[in-house]
């Protein structure tokens, strides 16, 4: 058991005192003459004859037998239970299917009346059964009084009304009524929104707040005259969201901005500008991109936003060792103004002169520890967060209670929309000849796969599409593939061979998600659309409609369930980014939208940030309440901090 423990992930008492139930059976006794077909019901019994087994291949097995009961004699069906023995006395637990007939679905020795009342259900990990997770459940609650470190402070459960947090426990795991389980959720609920807004707020002022920055001395109208050399002139928003950010460089308070804008609000040119700001005032900038091809687009895109004397240089790892060697020197000679790179920035031997500025793009990519490590490549450096991907309200104050928001929600009258169509096969038939007019009128079309090699799992793969383009598509249109098992330089290479239009079509998965901007590309075909979040697809989509020409993505999904076809309407009929995210979170939830460990989106075991906003936003009141009177809560914040010196909070 001690095994299959660890192998489960409990390895600590409470692993298993915070595993908490997904639902809860109640188990009461109900008379035959008030049973339903297809009812699930109790009853306590003898095993009769005739009594019959019968073996299947693979280890199957069926039982059939007469059961004796109180409420009657009763023809019983089991599968896969082939210890059972003629007259053994049982609790059954079946699925009434009328006329005395029953299908067995679990049994235990122990007597019906001990077992009335509620009982939890557990999702099951590697071979651990429900019998087995009781067991453990029950062993792990004999030491609960040792296992609670620091309760939720007494201010609060007063004001509150919640549980003792060993009583909260106790009822999630051995309820005697749901109310019990109600009030259990509640306080349970609260304490981890409490703590983990505590270690933001902690978090914060470690690393910010009452930090000095180093103030950026330079002249705006230097800006300004230079803005008049960008290919367009800035939206309302924009020029807003760099006012903010320029008054931050210019204060003596430390920067530690989030900027937010849906696919092509233009959010690059503002982190131009500010790092142009940066470099006017003597300082050295980093931008910190999730992935080669992205860091290479950056750098070639600020060349084209930014004046000729704004040296910048891109590190990736195709580079030569001279070629390293020789930016790695220029950069700690104060040479370079703006170093763009990926994880390699962060890499010990990477020195600044005077870094002052730190933008990191499509920020949920990092985990703080990132993040942090490039922020100390100079002396209290600002720092300027990125991400396409639209945050809701409510999420956005769980991840970023520790960061300023700006948001960008308009856009330049020339960004050209783009067409979403549903179709509801998982195929190219019915939009074929759709698909050959955008060829022969010079487009190139992305096709989208959700993994890469054919697997047991009904899916398109990149693999199998690309075989199936090449036979049904005519013999003159050029087929590039792109997948995330390529190489950096591999990658660069088939991106800019589709860029030359060396390639009529590219079949990729979602490497091409952020950064990829090939205006002549306005066609996007993604297989198995349901299988994407509302997010990621709307993240793909704005791959295309990106030059002089409207954008056509076409959803392919061959699913019939309701829901699906419910999420993927949306898109249909919006173009808005958190319209959309939002939607897409009511839905799916956080973890579904950003990914799971690597996003930075906190997994919480019972809050739900969807579901329960109103003891999120209590909670975040609450450790703001901490923060202002330290001594008053001095136990549950000498806690958290222990434990955010262990963990990675984001």
């Amino acid at each position: 058991m001690i095994e299959k423990c660890a192998e489960a992930g409990f390895n600590e008492i409470e692993d298993l005192l915070w595993f908490f139930p997904v639902r809860y059976e109640e188990i009461r006794h109900k008379p035959f003459s008030d049973w339903l077909v297809n009812d699930k019901v109790w009853l306590e019994g003898i095993i009769v004859d005739p009594f019959k087994q019968v073996y299947l291949p693979k280890n199957r097995s069926v039982t059939k037998f007469q059961f004796q009961s109180e409420e009657g004699l009763f023809q019983v069906t089991i599968f896969n239970r082939p210890w059972l023995k003629l007259n053994q006395r049982i609790t059954l637990q079946a699925r009434y299917d009328g006329q005395n007939q029953l299908t067995g679905l679990q049994y235990n020795a122990q007597a019906l009346l001990g077992q009335l009342g509620l009982v939890p259900v557990y999702a099951l990990r590697k071979e651990l059964t429900q019998k087995d997770m009781h067991k453990l459940i029950d062993k792990a609650l004999m030491f609960l009084d040792q296992s609670i470190k620091v309760d939720v402070p007494d201010l609060f459960r007063d004001r509150y009304r919640l549980l003792r947090l060993k009583d909260a426990l106790h009822y999630i795991h051995k309820p005697n009524t749901m109310e019990a389980v109600f009030q259990a959720s509640r306080t349970l609920k609260y304490e981890e929104f409490l703590r983990f807004q505590t270690k933001l707020q902690l978090n914060r002022s470690i690393n910010f707040s009452g930090q000095f920055g180093k103030v950026k001395v330079f002249d705006r109208r230097h800006i300004q005259a230079w803005m008049k050399h960008l290919p367009f002139e800035l939206t309302k928003d924009q020029n807003e969201v760099l006012n903010e950010i320029l008054n931050d460089l210019q204060s003596k308070q430390r920067m530690n901005r989030l900027l937010q804008g849906d696919v092509g609000s233009g959010k690059t040119v503002i982190a131009a500008l500010a790092m142009y700001a940066t470099a006017l005032a003597h300082y050295q900038s980093a931008l910190l991109a999730p992935t080669e091809i992205l860091a290479r687009q950056h750098a070639e895109t600020l060349k084209t936003y930014l004046p000729d004397a704004i040296r910048i240089e891109v590190l990736y790892s195709s580079l030569s060792q001279v070629q390293k060697r020789k930016i790695l020197s220029d950069l700690l000679n104060n040479e370079i103004d703006i170093l763009v790179g990926t994880h390699s920035l962060i890499q010990e031997d990477v020195k600044f002169a005077n870094c002052g500025l730190v933008v990191a793009d499509e920020q949920h990519r990092f985990g703080v520890k990132q993040r942090q490590l490039l922020s100390e490549k100079g002396d209290k450096v600002d720092f300027l967060l990125m991400s396409a991907t639209p945050i809701p309200r409510t999420l956005a104050a769980v991840l970023f209670n520790d960061v300023e928001i700006s948001t960008i929600t308009n856009y330049h009258a020339s960004k050209m929309n783009t067409q979403t169509i549903l179709v509801r096969e998982n195929s190219i038939k019915p939009i074929y000849a759709e698909l050959l007019e955008r060829f022969e009128a010079n487009d190139q079309v992305y096709f989208v796969c959700p993994s890469i090699e054919q697997s047991d799992r009904p899916t398109k793969s990149v693999e199998l599409i690309a075989a199936a383009l090449k036979k049904g598509l005519p013999a003159h249109i050029r087929i590039g593939i792109l997948h995330g098992k390529l190489s950096a330089e591999e990658k660069a290479l088939v991106l800019e061979r589709f860029y030359a239009h060396e390639y009529d079509c590219l079949v990729t998965t979602t490497v091409i998600e952020v950064g990829v901007n090939i205006q002549s590309a306005n066609t996007m075909v993604i297989y198995d659309s349901d299988r994407f979040g509302l997010s990621q697809l709307h993240q793909l989509r704005g791959r295309v409609g990106r030059g002089s020409v409207e954008g056509r993505c076409y959803l392919l999904s061959d699913n019939d369930d309701e829901l699906s076809m419910q999420r993927l309407n949306v898109l249909v009929e919006s173009q808005d980014g958190f319209e959309i995210a939002n939607k897409d979170l009511a839905l799916r939830g956080p973890g579904e939208i950003f990914g799971l460990k690597q996003s930075g989106v906190p997994s919480f075991l019972i809050a739900n940030v969807v579901t329960d906003q109103a003891i999120l936003m209590t909670a975040q009141k609450d450790g703001q309440e901490i923060m202002h009177s330290p001594s008053k809560f001095k136990d549950w914040l000498d806690q958290c901090r222990k434990e955010l010196e262990t963990q990675v909070v984001d």
